[in-house]
């Protein structure tokens, strides 16, 4: 080959790496610029073999220890059922982003689960947890030198208020989106238990400072030294109230509303059912359990008529119907009046059909003639309690039910029934007490309602993972979970590349060959079988 055509050969050659190469960086940035607008960070995967492999190399790139054990868990369960891309909203009140904003949502996801109360604790409780906030996605060097000059040298990778600011500019809809989302995709995942649904409400009180609280009065109940008995005083109360829509068996919360604490919870029970049956897709509502704050005829009617769905709810006391179902309590049986015991329970009941004493329950116009001579009521069927845990009522002290179901059997009517008292036992208590729903980041209405919404998104969130996770934790609150995981204290949490590793420590130390003379904790043999360590 003559020289010149050599020279082209290789200047060929020469121009063709070089498109190679632009083509490769062209690629790279394609799937960089893929992965901001997608994905939005880094997240880690669980490979101990790898890191352990890694280590030995001595490629690994940050170790620390850890007490939480379950997160690394729970963050896989979120990332394989695509919540966490669900959580790459397009935040309104943001002109830019310094810090994207999944890794805010993320990281104020995990104050909610470790039980930080207040955001004065999240430094010293959350930011000193590396690992974690490696694990959701935070470089090393943010960690180590923060993520903007907001308290620079004090407050790493950002500072507390960030987090705060930030649940104070999202709005109502763009909350409302993640916790609908998240119940949908749960939805899909098949984590729905059944068709019974639970609908109540809880107050969240404020101080009289919380911008855009509400108030209301209600009674309370002080004893009276002078008088010497309980006497009833009027007492202002604050605050915000969340109603909520939850599956029955899953936990799960299909619908959520925060409103003012002195609105009346009826007005917002169609819109709530109308966005709990998008979010349940092809699954249905069948049974409604509803606490007796909602009590409203054209919504009851509504309900059942409409959107065919049965319920049943407590009748307050001074009602009419309740009056009339009374005078029934001494008739003997018909086709009309159902008696039942059971002994076990203590527990009498009396079903009545076909009551015609509740006026309000029909449409509106139905309800705006219910005063005229010739107004015919629509009947609904009663469920009267005389015995409770072996206790009888006094006369004009029963509870008493209304329900659209039929009430041949009027016991699965309370049995049914009973199992509302879960959302307040089970669901509120353990939102309060172990979730800290009621302690707001900011004294503001747009804090205190993205708090409470995120709250319960990781509670249904969290509720589905110890299912799916098959580990033994059906029935267990979050309190019970961080116990356990806090008592893990001989592990070890170690990133390598994408991926990370938590080792006993002992298996640390046979990882980089200087084990101790005894294993305490750990049979080696299976741990380099498990790990493939060939010495």
């Amino acid at each position: 080959m003559r020289r010149g055509e050599m020279r082209q050969e290789k200047s060929r050659a020469k121009k063709k790496e070089e498109q190679k190469k632009r083509n490769r960086e062209k690629a790279e940035k394609k799937m960089r610029d893929y992965s901001r607008e997608h994905l939005l960070f880094k997240f880690h995967f669980r490979d101990d073999q790898e890191v352990a492999q890694r280590i030995r190399q001595g490629r690994s790139d940050f170790i620390t220890g850890t007490g939480w054990g379950f997160f690394d868990k729970f963050f896989s369960f979120l990332y394989a059922l695509g919540f966490l891309a669900l959580l790459d909203i397009k935040a309104k009140g943001y002109e830019r982003m310094m810090l994207p904003l999944v890794k805010l949502l993320t990281t104020y996801s995990l104050k909610i689960l470790l039980g930080i109360s207040s955001m004065n604790q999240v430094p010293f409780l959350l930011f000193r947890e590396i690992a974690l906030l490696q694990m959701i996605g935070f470089t090393a060097q943010e960690i180590k030198e923060g993520i903007c000059n907001r308290g620079k040298g004090k407050s790493v990778p950002m500072h507390k208020n960030t987090l705060a600011d930030m649940l104070d500019r999202l709005s109502e809809e763009e909350l409302s989106y993640v916790l609908n989302g998240a119940a949908s995709l749960l939805v899909k995942k098949g984590f729905l238990g059944g068709e019974t649904f639970i609908l109540d409400a809880t107050d969240l009180p404020t101080t009289e400072k919380c911008q855009g609280r509400g108030k209301k009065k209600t009674l309370k109940e002080k004893w009276d030294r002078r008088a010497k008995k309980t006497v009833q005083v009027e007492e202002i109360v604050y605050g915000f109230k969340v109603i909520v829509i939850q599956e029955l068996r899953s936990k799960i919360i299909v619908a959520a509303q925060v409103v003012q604490i002195q609105e009346h919870e009826s007005k917002y029970t169609l819109s709530l059912l109308a966005q709990a049956q998008k979010n349940l897709g092809s699954r249905k509502i069948a049974l409604l359990l509803i606490d007796n704050a909602f009590m409203d005829g054209v919504t009851l009617w509504e309900i059942k008529h409409n959107l065919k769905i049965d319920f049943i709810t407590r009748v307050r006391t001074n009602m009419d119907v309740a009056t009339d179902a009374r005078s029934f309590r001494d008739q003997p049986p018909s086709p009309w009046v159902k008696k039942a015991e059971r002994e076990k329970d203590g527990l009498a009941v009396v079903g009545i059909a076909g009551l015609t004493t509740y006026g309000q329950y029909g449409e509106e116009e139905h309800k705006k003639k219910r005063y005229q001579k010739d107004f015919q009521a629509n009947p609904i069927n009663c469920v009267m309690v005389t015995c409770w845990k072996g206790k009888e009522y006094p006369l004009g002290k029963e509870k008493v039910f209304i329900t659209s179901l039929p009430i041949e059997d009027p016991l699965e009517i309370i049995d049914g029934y009973n199992l509302r008292s879960l959302i307040e036992n089970k669901g509120f208590r353990e939102l309060k007490q172990g979730w800290m729903i009621g302690h707001f980041p900011m004294k503001t209405e747009a804090a205190a309602r993205s708090h409470t919404l995120l709250t319960l998104t990781m509670y249904s969130l969290n509720a589905c993972f110890q299912t799916q996770g098959g580990k033994g934790l059906a029935q267990k609150g979050i309190r019970r979970l961080r116990t356990e995981d806090m008592s893990t204290i001989h592990k070890l949490i170690v990133f390598a590349g994408d991926y990370f590793g938590i080792f006993d420590v002992e298996e640390y130390a046979l990882i980089v060959r200087a084990p101790p003379q005894y294993f305490v904790r750990i049979n080696p043999q299976e741990v380099q079988r498990r790990l493939g360590l060939k010495d």
